[in-house]
């Protein structure tokens, strides 16, 4: 059962790492808050219709309230993410997006005053070592516009990952997260609407076969399936085989930037890619060869 459950974390992982490759043509023909919130919206829903047919959908104060909070949170760091998309390739917008990682650390440390290892500090700079390869990979293009936005969506993740932690300690995590995807949903339709022409844009893309096949994957699949499957997989999976299985969302996002859209990364890329996952993967590592620690 175990194993099936790891398997299923990395299907949603291969899911979330797929939306990159599959959001980037999305942009050339919607505007960004029209995608999320047509994506989001259409999720949200999806997510809550199979937990009321599971009747595992009871909404209360507390889910309703680290929904709004931890989706509010999702909202800004999706659009941050998003817009980055739009101006960076695939392969560099995935790694950023998956060194949230190499923030916590110091988040935890400066502003909530919580002691850090030395394998994470040391892990921490060899991360930031291979972002700023894959980020100045002149094979991409070098730092541009989209990675600074990348960027700053990923220091928002930080606060979300700490923010979902604590709500989803004392309260359903399924309903949080249904709760999440729809917030991210209406917050989008929001600017889509004073800023956009959704319904114009969906006419006019609802008519290409590639928009209507991206949208249904990415709401379906990356949304509403992911969101289940995840959330399942770790109420068994431990923790510390959950932060290995997630490394490589990244990875799944640079391969099929490369198979879908040709989208190359030079050998820095590379290396800086490598050093991300290494940095990522070390602490966990270094914690299962402890005498001590848990199996």
């Amino acid at each position: 059962m175990k194993k099936f459950a790891e398997w299923m974390l990395l299907a949603s992982v291969a899911l979330w790492g797929s939306s990159f490759a599959l959001t980037k043509p999305l942009l050339d023909h919607l505007g960004v808050f029209t995608f999320m919130g047509t994506r989001f919206m259409v999720g949200g829903i999806l997510l809550i219709l199979f937990l009321l047919a599971i009747k595992r959908f009871k909404l209360d104060q507390a889910q309703l309230r680290g929904g709004l909070i931890t989706g509010t949170l999702l909202f800004t760091a999706f659009v941050f993410h998003t817009y980055g998309l739009k101006y960076t390739t695939v392969a560099k917008n995935a790694f950023i997006v998956g060194s949230s990682v190499i923030f916590v650390p110091f988040v935890l440390a400066f502003l909530f005053k919580k002691r850090q290892t030395k394998s994470v500090w040391f892990s921490t700079v060899l991360a930031v070592i291979g972002l700023g390869l894959v980020t100045l990979d002149g094979t991409a293009g070098g730092v541009n516009f989209g990675d600074f936005l990348t960027l700053l969506g990923t220091l928002v993740v930080v606060f979300y990952i700490l923010t979902v932690e604590k709500y989803v300690t004392s309260s359903d995590p399924l309903g949080i997260a249904s709760i999440q995807v729809l917030t991210v949903g209406l917050l989008s339709l929001i600017p889509a609407f004073l800023l956009e022409n959704p319904f114009v844009d969906l006419k006019v893309g609802l008519s290409m076969p590639l928009v209507v096949g991206n949208l249904l994957v990415l709401s379906v699949g990356c949304t509403s399936v992911a969101y289940v499957l995840a959330n399942y997989a770790q109420t068994i999976v431990p923790a510390t085989r959950t932060a290995l299985l997630y490394v490589f969302e990244p990875i799944f996002g640079a391969l099929l930037g490369l198979i879908l859209l040709g989208e190359a990364i030079g050998l820095q890329g590379i290396v800086g890619a490598g050093l991300i996952t290494f940095a990522t993967v070390m602490p966990q590592l270094i914690k299962q060869r402890e005498p001590n620690s848990l199996p």
